[in-house]
């Protein structure tokens, strides 16, 4: 074997090995920690309109709090660590009553509980109660999609989910974050747009003595 060819197999291996190692660090992206200064924003998409729903967390755990606004007012949703790990229930839209602070008993928004997370994981099917009306969910595919995270698109690993009333559903493959990141039924679409973390001062509402210590 000649020098001009080792040289050159040589190189072929060393930008293989670069390929491969870049590869994998895209694929392992790791979620900044959720926590006070978390901003979550969807985009809702109907027919004929287009709308934004925003999210911004006080606290993430062991009690999950945040802040919400559209353009229909805003509220917040308290969250505590009994309904963050164990709820059946899961509310689209009734937590989010204007100009009201609302707590949560056996019911979640915007993340799925650890256990109904795990179940749908490991069992594939999951009994749910959504909207106050029981049901099932049931796994489809796990898969990676792109995400705008602190301003730079990455791949966040997902699965997908379809629940008995014909509606899709993705959620953050995280056992200790299950996030919705898109719902879809019918003609109605919400989709996550963008997370961002480490911005304390973005808090409107929650404040002062509100502010869990």
């Amino acid at each position: 074997m000649s020098d001009i060819l080792r040289f050159f197999l040589a190189a072929l291996s060393v930008m293989v090995l670069i390929a491969a190692v870049s590869g994998g660090a895209e694929e392992e992206f790791q979620l900044p920690e959720f926590g006070l200064g978390t901003v979550l924003v969807w985009k809702i998409e109907g027919p004929e309109y287009e709308k934004s729903f925003v999210a911004r967390l006080a606290s993430f755990r062991p009690d999950r709090f945040f802040e919400w606004e559209n353009e229909a007012g805003q509220g917040t949703v308290f969250m505590p660590e009994r309904a963050v790990a164990d709820a059946r229930g899961y509310e689209v839209s009734s937590l989010f009553a204007v100009g009201k602070d609302i707590s949560t008993r056996n019911e979640t928004a915007l993340w799925l509980s650890r256990r109904v997370f795990t179940e749908l994981k490991e069992k594939k099917t999951v009994r749910w109660n959504l909207n106050g009306v029981a049901g099932k969910l049931s796994f489809i595919e796990e898969e990676s999609i792109p995400i705008e995270v602190n301003r730079n698109v990455v791949q966040l690993s997902v699965i997908r989910a379809a629940d008995d009333r014909n509606a899709e559903w993705s959620f953050l493959n995280q056992p200790e974050n299950p996030l919705m990141i898109r719902y879809e039924v019918r003609n109605y679409r919400q989709t996550i747009s963008s997370i961002t973390t480490g911005a304390p001062d973005s808090l409107r509402w929650i404040k002062g003595r509100k502010l869990p210590d």
